[in-house]
């Protein structure tokens, strides 16, 4: 089994001031200690920059750090499922979570098909049970037509989960490369990873 962390960039609304993109990327590797590491390292060589955050936050840092956290990530090595949601070619759906479930479910559908079973750590949207495990149940649904395949759910705060932080900058990167056009940090990684679209 692999492990997955999952983050989004963007936002899934679609008024006047809402994105016209939106992200959701899984970072899969054998070994997430690996990925925490490459994590403490930007921290610790970047401190400075640093002083009274409590997570690396790719909208929030200079992209120079994002940058170097990308780098130490693709040494110790990952693969990545990123679904890419262009909001301006779809009605809007009645319910705008509607659309984070599908594009979730469809990143991990993708990723099991790639990479087999997975250990998925989430960072926590919702406070709300109802909305959890509707989410759940779309996650799960391609476990119905993919054979042999097993997948179980972990809640992480990104503060304290930091291989959550990887998954962040990945979904940034993605987010900077449609929306604001910059490919700068996608050069990074582009080797490393899958674009699907929704």
């Amino acid at each position: 089994m692999k492990y997955g962390f999952l983050d989004e960039a963007g936002d899934v609304g679609y008024t006047e001031r809402a994105t016209s993109t939106f992200i959701v990327a899984v970072v899969v590797v054998g070994n997430p200690e690996k990925l925490r590491k490459a994590t403490e390292r930007v921290r610790r060589i970047w401190r400075r920059h640093l002083r009274g955050a409590s997570e690396l936050k790719a909208s929030r840092h200079l992209p120079r750090i994002t940058g170097a956290l990308l780098r130490y990530a693709m040494k110790v090595g990952f693969d990545a499922v990123a679904v890419v949601v262009d909001k301006s070619k779809a009605s809007p759906p009645a319910d705008p979570e509607e659309l984070y479930r599908r594009a979730c479910a469809r990143a991990v559908e993708e990723a099991l098909e790639r990479f087999g079973s997975l250990s998925l750590t989430l960072d926590r949207r919702y406070t709300s049970m109802r909305l959890q495990e509707l989410l759940e149940k779309a996650l799960s649904a391609p476990l119905d037509h993919l054979a042999g395949k097993a997948l179980a759910f972990h809640y992480q705060d990104s503060q304290r989960e930091r291989a959550l932080q990887v998954a962040d900058a990945v979904a940034w990167t993605l987010f900077q490369k449609h929306e604001r056009k910059d490919e700068t940090a996608w050069r990074i990684i582009q080797g490393q990873v899958v674009e699907v679209r929704l």
